[in-house]
């Protein structure tokens, strides 16, 4: 079959925007939620986005149409916003949900599984969905150095529980170049933090389900007396036969 220019060149053009729909279509879907008041630090993290993910911003149900709209898609052109009472039709399977501004009450119900607000009902849907959930570094309540040690101690209790059910928590720049990070520091005293701990570091490491996935079906793994294992992990590692042995 003989082609000329114009037809091979439209022909190329056809399988060029294929690709570019199924790249489209393929990326990565993106929840933010948002809390019932905007914060400036909404703003930074739209900003920081890129094309490969497909945005969607889960706001309060009076915010579509308003100028709190208008400044988000401004921040971040092609994030599309839905209201509370209508997310309840999204897929949340196969999705990441990113918390970029997390009340410390939020937290402590997280942790608790108390679910009497939008922002713990949607992220117990995430947890039963097996979907992604990061928390933001930025954008959880510091100490303000004032609060007595034990009472410190149970707040930072609570972060430690997330990570528990294998929600990231650390710096998004950060947590997107290690896909395998899910705690890098909590938040500590005024201008400062709690030392940075690493999922793999000696004495105190982290096992997650990513982690399991690398292990060979009906091996031991040696871990450390420290060692935490996400339930996630440890369902994974049942389905293989896969045993943790204490050091």
């Amino acid at each position: 079959m003989d082609i000329n220019g114009n037809e091979f060149k439209e022909m190329v053009m056809r399988i060029v925007r294929q690709v570019l729909q199924e790249q489209q279509h393929s990326a990565r879907r993106l929840y933010i939620v948002f809390e019932d008041s905007f914060d400036v630090r909404y703003d930074t993290f739209l900003r920081s986005l890129t094309g490969d993910y497909e945005v969607c911003a889960v706001v309060p149900d009076h915010w579509p149409g308003s100028p709190l709209a208008q400044r988000i898609t401004d921040s971040c052109t092609c994030c599309k916003l839905i209201g509370r009472t209508a997310s309840v039709d999204l897929a949340v399977s196969d999705s990441l949900t990113v918390y970029p501004v997390a009340s410390r009450n939020g937290i402590v119900k997280a942790a608790l599984g108390i679910c009497d607000t939008f922002e713990t009902q949607w992220f117990q849907r995430c947890l039963s969905a097996g979907a992604a959930v990061r928390l933001l570094l930025s954008g959880l309540e510091p100490f303000t150095g004032n609060e007595p040690k034990p009472y410190r101690e149970r707040i930072l209790s609570y972060y430690r529980i997330l990570l528990t059910y294998d929600v990231e928590i650390g710096f998004w720049e950060t947590l997107e170049q290690l896909s395998d990070a899910r705690f890098q520091a909590l938040p500590g005293e005024p201008h400062d933090t709690v030392p940075v701990r690493a999922v793999r570091t000696p004495g105190r490491q982290i096992i997650t389900a990513a982690d399991v996935a690398g292990y060979a079906a009906g091996s031991k793994v040696s871990i450390s007396a420290e060692t935490i294992i996400t339930a996630l992990a440890r369902e994974r590692a049942a389905d293989k036969d896969i045993q943790f042995v204490t050091r």
